[in-house]
């Protein structure tokens, strides 16, 4: 859930739109012209159920259905100005464990110049969660950024990220965050092969005094594009490292909480048709802590189809 409602994302690098710009087109077509829709289904099987926002998990594994739908609008104000808009819904809804069912809309927005050395945006995103048919989780965040190449083998992006969570059923991790970093992307082969690596600092700032913390998150991807089946699959390989150190005692174990949480992730994405792809991910998640809630492992796969029109 929370990787959803990440508003960090990958910069779109040697975008190529093969538009004419002395070509005059009505309001309608350049509407029609800047929209996109992303849908995609499957099935994931996961070792542990859990809700990692509210550390609970039961122990016990069950299979689930995914459903998400994008549609995106674009849309160029000049030459080096670029805006978008996007509206996501997704939904997870197990076969046993009925309240760990998830709903969740997700609208996000962001504004980019090109200054020619760099580029620097603002993005804001909003985000409504529903667990168990009832409201769990809002989010509103907002990072203004900037990016540029260093040489020609390398990328550059930092960013800062305010957030402001509510969560509707337990108050008391009600928080304010701050977040700052950057992610660089060393360029192996153009796009078709090259390493993410990223670091952050976060700091939440809690209703109740046990749930403030400050965190050192690291993550390190490679993704590469390969000829596999007769096909031009994606291929990404990531690990993703957060260390909590929380600020208080948390009063059911008497002590401060510490956590260090692990994240490793493979994902292959193979096309079928222009349109459609099929899309094959694993995970192996190890959050170690001393609250015994926070305290497990997980593993989960998922499969599934979807179309990018």
């Amino acid at each position: 859930m929370a990787a959803a409602m990440s508003v960090f994302s990958t910069p779109a690098l040697a975008q190529e739109d093969g538009r004419n710009g002395n070509q005059e087109t009505t309001p309608l077509e350049a509407i029609v012209s800047g929209l996109s829709f992303h849908v995609n289904a499957g099935a994931r099987y996961n070792s542990n159920v859990s809700v990692s926002e509210l550390d609970v998990n039961v122990g016990t594994s069950d299979v689930s259905a995914k459903l998400s739908a994008q549609v995106k609008f674009e849309q160029e104000f000049g030459e080096n100005t670029e805006f978008d808009i996007r509206y996501k819904l997704s939904t997870t809804t197990h076969a046993e464990f009925s309240k760990f069912d998830v709903l969740t809309h997700l609208v996000s927005t962001k504004l980019e110049h090109d200054f020619g050395d760099f580029k620097a945006g603002v993005s804001y995103q909003f985000a409504n969660s529903n667990l168990n048919q009832s409201d769990f989780l809002t989010l509103n965040q907002i990072s203004p950024y900037a990016s540029g190449f260093i040489g020609k083998k390398a990328y550059i992006r930092g960013f800062y990220g305010y957030a402001d969570k509510a969560f509707k059923s337990n108050p008391t991790r009600d928080a304010n965050v701050h977040k700052g970093g950057a992610d660089i992307y060393f360029f192996l082969d153009g796009v078709r092969q090259y390493i993410q690596t990223g670091y952050s600092h976060e700091n939440s700032d809690a209703n109740a005094d046990e749930f403030d913390y400050g965190a050192h998150k690291i993550k390190l991807r490679y993704i590469k594009r390969l000829d596999m089946f007769g096909r031009k699959t994606k291929l990404k390989v990531g690990w993703r490292y957060e260390k909590r150190d929380y600020d208080n005692i948390t009063p059911s174990i008497g002590v401060v909480r510490d956590d260090n949480r692990n994240r490793f992730q493979l994902e292959l994405e193979v096309p079928l048709t222009k349109t459609f792809y099929a899309q094959l991910e694993l995970e192996r998640a190890i959050h170690s802590s001393n609250l015994p809630s926070a305290d497990y492992n997980r593993n989960i796969a998922a499969f599934s189809i979807g179309a990018k029109f």
